[in-house]
Parts: structure tokens; sequence; C-alpha cells
């Protein structure tokens, strides 16, 4: 029988407080006499419902049933606030590989967005301070994220190869730098502005409901077997070596030869379609409890 974890409950807890508080603006609006809500309150619930949706994603990445967070929503729009004695219960786990492939596929992006910020630096020589610190500020909160998510999941060392490793066991900056090599400078440009120019809050609510959880940078870094700078220097260190060798053989070399001294502290694994498709949803199983 499954019941929440602390990180689940924050979240259940967070997503129904929130759809409470936009539930509550509308109603306020209605008793001041407005037959809509005013611009500056419909600016309110529309950052409101993105971060909902955040939250929501990684309640989904840690293992809360769909209809855990389905329930939570609802009530909060029928207007209940979360209550700490309301409790959680499923008879069925979601399935460990649909949470090992949804990692997956939230790795990539970060393996992707590191990549980006590789070659865009290399094509942009005078890249502005500011966007630059922007687009490494989001990388580095993403990072943190999902490293929370693998301490959520316990993953093992054998499923941490996997769910780095791309295309049979490739080291993933060899296949992000020739993918990078696809693009022309307006593609990475447009890529590159749409990490730097996010809203840091939405990016920050997530990994700030991680951390009050009690998980701790250790305990993130543990599970991360390269730091934000260091995906980004070894996405450089292959992006060099492609035009030495068009078949891409350099670049094996040249990123392996960057990691031979660096201990990971991770078995790699090298087959990663084990796992199937990183886009898989978690599926939604039955739930047992009372309606708020």
């Amino acid at each position: 029988m499954q019941t929440p974890t602390p990180l689940q409950m924050l979240l259940l807890n967070g997503i129904q407080n929130l759809s409470y508080d936009n539930w509550a603006r509308v109603e306020k609006s209605v008793a001041a006499g407005y037959d809509t809500p005013p611009p500056e309150t419909v600016e309110q619930i529309t950052m409101t419902r993105r971060t909902l949706t955040q939250l929501e994603d990684l309640g989904s990445l840690v293992g809360c049933p769909h209809s855990w967070l389905n329930f939570a929503r609802r009530a909060g729009e029928r207007g209940q606030a979360s209550d700490a004695r309301r409790l959680f219960y499923s008879p069925d786990e979601v399935p460990r590989g649909v949470l090992i492939a949804a990692l997956s596929g939230q790795i990539r992006q970060l393996q992707d967005s590191a990549g980006i910020l590789a070659a865009h630096t290399r094509r942009n020589p005078g890249l502005d301070r500011g966007e630059r610190a922007n687009f490494q500020t989001v990388l580095g909160m993403v990072w943190q994220r999902l490293g929370a998510v693998s301490h959520e999941l316990h993953v093992t060392d054998r499923e941490r190869g996997q769910v780095w490793s791309r295309h049979g066991g490739r080291h993933w900056a060899n296949v992000v730098a020739q993918e990078m090599t696809n693009h022309n400078d307006e593609q990475v440009s447009a890529r590159f502005h749409t990490v730097a120019d996010a809203n840091i809050s939405l990016v920050a609510a997530p990994l700030i409901v991680c951390l009050r959880s009690g998980i701790a940078l250790d305990d993130i870094t543990k599970q991360m077997p390269d730091s934000p700078d260091r995906m980004v220097e070894l996405v450089g260190v292959a992006l060099d070596a492609m035009p030495r060798d068009p078949q891409g053989l350099a670049v094996h070399d040249a990123v392996a030869a960057t990691t031979l001294n660096q201990d990971s502290g991770t078995e790699h694994i090298p087959d990663e379609s084990a796992w199937g498709g990183p886009g898989l949803a978690a599926p939604q199983v039955q739930d047992y409890g009372s309606e708020p």
C-alpha cells in the first residue's frame, strides 16, 4: 500500500493550497462587484497556474499517482485548503520503469541545455554576461531539482548509468555535441534564450519544495555524475574535437580523455534502452480516500 513520502505530501498540500488561492481570488473579485477578475488578479491567477503545473510535473516525477494530484487540485478549486489530517493511499505504486523513463527524459533535456550553452558561447564570444548568468542559474536549478528527484527515487548506480547514457551507451556529451552541429546559429540562439529568459521564480518553485522536504545539497550532488559547469565543459571538449574528425571518432576520444581520471562514484551501464521512451507518463492507478 503506497502512502505519500514527505516530499509527496508537501507537493500535494502545495497544489491544493495554490488551487485554493486562485479560488479565493475569484471569490474576492465577485464579492467586490467585478463580473470578471481585474487584470492584476488575472495575472496572479496565471502565475499561480504556472507554478501549479511545475509542482504537478514534479509530483509525477517522484511517483505521485495522478489521482492524488487531481484530487489535491480539485479540492482547492472547490474552496478547501489542505488538511494535515487527510490521508492519501493507493493499492498500487507507479511502476519503477515508468519513473526511470520519465527521469531519463528530463536528464536528456538537461544535457541538451548544457550543449546549448556550450555551442552558443562558442558561436558568440561576446555573449552578454547577464544572459549567460541567467542561463547558468536556470541550468543549476534544474540540475539540483533532478538530483533531488534521483535521491527521492533512490536511483541505483545501474539505473543512473542507463539514465545518463544515450544511443547504446555512448557518452552523452558526444551525442549532444553532434546534435548541436545540426543546428544553425539562429536555432541555437533561440533555444539559448528560451532558457536564459525563463522566469526564475517558476523554475525555483519545485526546488524549494524539494529542499523543504529535507533533501540536502549533499544528497543531490551524490546523484549527479557531473556538475552543471562540468557538463558544459564536456560538451565543449566534444565540440572542439568535431572539426578534426567528421565521423565523430575523435569526439569520443576527447571526452573519454577528460573523464578517464574522474571518479563519478557511479557504475556505467551501457544499455539505455531497457526503460523505453522518455516520454512515458505515469499511469493512473486506483486510489482510495474520502472526498474533501
